[in-house]
């Protein structure tokens, strides 16, 4: 009965980096805080142990996707933003679809990452209450403290034509952590920065991540929160 028990919280970040969207000069301040799931309080144990343990982040856009192997196409929400050039940058940039093994993949690229000094944290991204018809949510696991990596929203075509429905202060991801959490913001600073360079895009390099881990592993500054 493990689970009644109240475990001390780890202390966890997150930020927004946004380099790898490649754009300059526009607001982060579209997206949205990572925030709590729940704060029920019923007494129920299998309840209570998910508590500082499960989060989420809305989504900062109002748009319809669809997409099929190697092609997407997506209509926004012109209610919710404007219909300018730059509006239509950041979606380009944003969204992503490739096809590896005759299985078509869309992501669309968030600038959350999540920095600890714990070594046993885990998050793990869960799919969100929205609306989609054939394709699937794929879920991913990451341990922060070695590896730092903006978090993604990522489906798998199944069979033809999928179509996905995000929608402005609806959920864009959920994170469910393998401890409790006393999650806050942070500023990116020269230390998350100069990590982060470490793993960022490595896989466009490498087929093999995992050989370069340990070399990357041994940069990583003693203490990052």
């Amino acid at each position: 009965m493990n689970f009644i028990l109240k475990k001390k919280k780890s202390k966890v970040k997150y930020t927004l980096l946004t380099e790898h969207l490649e754009i300059n000069n526009f607001s982060r301040g579209i997206f949205n805080n990572v925030e709590k799931k729940h704060n029920y309080t019923l007494g129920c144990p299998s309840v209570t142990s998910l508590d500082n343990r499960l989060y989420t982040v809305n989504s900062p856009f109002s748009i319809d996707i669809t997409f099929d192997k190697d092609v997407y196409k997506y209509n926004f929400d012109i209610n919710a933003h404007p219909d300018n050039e730059n509006m239509h940058q950041l979606l380009k940039k944003t969204i992503s679809i490739n096809t590896n093994k005759n299985i078509s993949n869309l992501q669309v690229l968030t600038p959350y990452a999540f920095i600890t000094d714990d070594k046993d944290i885990e998050l793990v991204t869960l799919e969100p209450n929205i609306k989609y018809k054939n394709c699937k949510f794929v879920e991913g696991s990451l341990m922060p403290y070695s590896w730092i990596r903006t978090i993604n929203s990522a489906w798998i075509l199944e069979g033809n034509e999928a179509n996905i429905n995000y929608r402005k202060n609806k959920p864009l991801l959920n994170f469910l952590f393998n401890k409790p959490v006393d999650l806050e913001y942070v500023e990116p600073n020269k230390k998350i920065y100069d990590y982060w360079r470490h793993c960022k895009d490595i896989t466009i390099y490498s087929n093999n991540v995992w050989s370069h881990y340990k070399h990357i592993l041994h940069r990583r500054p003693k203490n990052m929160v």
